[in-house]
């Protein structure tokens, strides 16, 4: 019976030791989801905002400068061309314009999938995190790991400058002008070969 009791409290000393470890162990998970939490507490929507609103800052001064500088150019062309003053320049400046709108709307996009795919990453980063921590149990360490991940992932990447955005604006009016004046060449030849009334015979 002595022999049974001493088994029976060996086993119940084992039992307490495992629980208490896994208590432990469990007490250190939680921990490292803290941890966790705590280091990507601030990447919420006002940061992925933030991000998208510096490609944008980036972007949009570029967009009109080069606006700018369309307009002035389709003028110069109108001007080249006599056309200052014609339906033509009201048509290709409502062009411009919508082009204008078309290419902040475009960066505006392009801003919130740069926010987007790094939301995404973190997403990744985060989860991939959560189950090392179920595995590990190390607080300190899955802390660590998480300030590198984080750094790794929110690397604004680098912005290609934007090119050529508006350079169609002076699209075929040098053709066109060039045109008209053949057409007006050819109209003052026939005028001057054209047969009198004196010359008629009566």
């Amino acid at each position: 019976m002595c022999l049974g009791g001493g088994s029976n409290r060996a086993m119940e000393e084992e039992y307490q030791r495992q629980l208490a470890e896994e208590e432990a162990r469990q007490g250190r998970i939680t921990q490292g989801k803290e941890n966790i939490d705590a280091a990507f507490a601030g990447y919420g929507d006002d940061f992925y905002s933030g991000i998208a609103s510096d490609y944008m800052n980036y972007a949009n001064p570029q967009i009109e400068d080069q606006y700018t500088d369309a307009m002035k150019n389709l003028r110069i062309a109108l001007a080249r061309s006599n056309q200052l003053q014609s339906s033509e320049r009201i048509d290709r400046e409502n062009k411009l314009k919508k082009q204008l709108a078309a290419q902040e709307l475009a960066a505006a996009r392009k801003g919130e999938s740069i926010a987007n795919a790094m939301r995404t990453n973190l997403a990744n980063v985060k989860s991939n995190l959560l189950t090392q921590n179920a595995s590990l149990a190390d607080p300190t360490l899955i802390a660590s790991t998480a300030a590198n991940q984080i750094m790794a992932n929110t690397q604004v990447p680098e912005y290609n400058p934007l090119t050529n955005l508006f350079a169609n604006a002076t699209e075929g009016l040098a053709t066109q002008a060039q045109l008209e004046a053949r057409n007006k060449n050819r109209y003052e030849m026939a005028q001057l070969f054209a047969p009198s009334d004196s010359s008629r015979i009566i």
